[in-house]
């Protein structure tokens, strides 16, 4: 079998050359139609030339009346023969150089088959991750903010300037655990938004799902103060139907109320304990996000991806997660994340009027 190489060209010491083999046959059928037409040449010589009448051989004697019907042997047809070699020289010869071209067509496809280009990559250092290698995604949204335009108010909140417009909003979010908020006062510090915990599941064995005692209370409150409201839920869940769960349990729990802002899916690891989630690869964790969003948006919400860095680097595959949004949890100077993000967390111990104790900071790139 010929070898063929990345070049396109047969390799000896591989195997058989087919077309070689053609012109040896060939060489070897032209050299047998030689000898053939020389030996047909002695043998008309032979019966044409004169031999002494003493050297004549006693030949028996043709009466007249057989005359007429007497016919001398024809020779043997060896030009008909030849003709038929060379026509089926040049038939095998066709049909080889065709195959020659078949197997190198199909070799070509294997190669092309076996040898796809990798991934195209891109490598940068992270300051707490290290070195990071991410993978090009066609169609992936990428980071493009330039930190220039990332500004402090004066009440201290990140805004974000494009040709001296402010483009962002401003918003923190909230679960039961701060309690009594004052929500005409957090208006008043300048906050846009604010994101509410709906519920969780408890990172146990059991799983159970439990809701947030206070979202109806803040829906009712931050709505009324004239803040725009989007909602999160505290995810443990192992498995893509789990996932799918949660996302029923908040759309019940919404029963069609308005929201301004996305529903989170906010699935965390859970640093210094034994959880339900622990070792969950990085393929489950995007299924799942994938399928909390989809469940949501089905049911006529807008959906997000809260993740930290680490998180969103390492665990989410964005062959998938190219068509959904992320909120991004950083809290250094400015993500050095190569994806783009809508929404930024940028600290955890905020001050705002109305909120007893330390709050989540929030700016979002892209309002809702």
């Amino acid at each position: 079998m010929a070898y063929i190489d990345d070049n396109n060209e047969l390799t000896a010491g591989k195997g058989k050359d087919p077309i070689r083999e053609l012109d040896d046959e060939l060489d070897q059928l032209m050299a047998e139609l030689k000898e053939m037409e020389q030996a047909g040449k002695t043998d008309r010589a032979d019966e044409t030339a004169s031999v002494p009448a003493e050297k004549t051989p006693d030949k028996k004697p043709i009466i007249p009346e057989q005359q007429a019907q007497y016919q001398p042997p024809e020779p043997p047809k060896k030009r008909s023969k030849a003709l038929l070699i060379i026509v089926i020289v040049l038939i095998v010869a066709a049909l080889g150089a065709g195959g020659y071209f078949l197997i190198n067509n199909l070799l070509n496809t294997k190669v092309k088959l076996t040898h796809d280009a990798p991934a195209e990559t891109v490598a940068f250092t992270d300051s707490e991750l290290g070195e990071v290698t991410v993978k090009k995604v066609d169609g992936a949204a990428l980071n493009t903010y330039d930190i220039n335009n990332l500004k402090k108010n004066d009440n201290g909140y990140y805004t974000y300037t494009v040709d001296g417009k402010v483009t962002s909003e401003i918003g923190i979010d909230l679960a039961e655990y701060q309690g009594d908020v004052d929500f005409n006062k957090v208006k008043k510090s300048g906050v846009d938004y604010v994101i509410l915990r709906i519920g969780g599941r408890y990172y146990s064995d059991e799983g159970k799902l439990y809701e947030d005692g206070m979202f109806d209370t803040y829906y009712e409150q931050a709505t009324s103060a004239g803040l725009k409201v989007g909602a999160y839920f505290f995810s443990q869940a192992n498995t893509v139907e789990e996932a799918a769960e949660e996302a029923k349990y908040v759309t019940q729990k919404l029963s069609g109320r308005k929201l301004d802002y996305p529903i989170a899916f906010d699935w965390e690891t859970i640093e210094d304990d034994e959880a339900r989630t622990d070792g969950l690869s990085g393929k489950l964790i995007t299924a799942m996000a994938e399928k909390f969003c989809d469940t949501v948006e089905g049911d006529g919400y807008e959906s997000i991806v809260y993740a930290s860095t680490s998180l969103m680097l390492q665990s989410y595959d964005f062959e998938t997660m190219k068509d959904y949004e992320f909120w991004l949890a950083d809290y250094r100077e400015f993500p050095n994340m190569y994806y783009d993000f809508a929404m930024w967390q940028y600290a955890t111990d905020g001050t705002v009027g109305g909120v007893d104790g330390a709050v989540d900071l929030n700016i979002c790139f892209k309002p809702y």
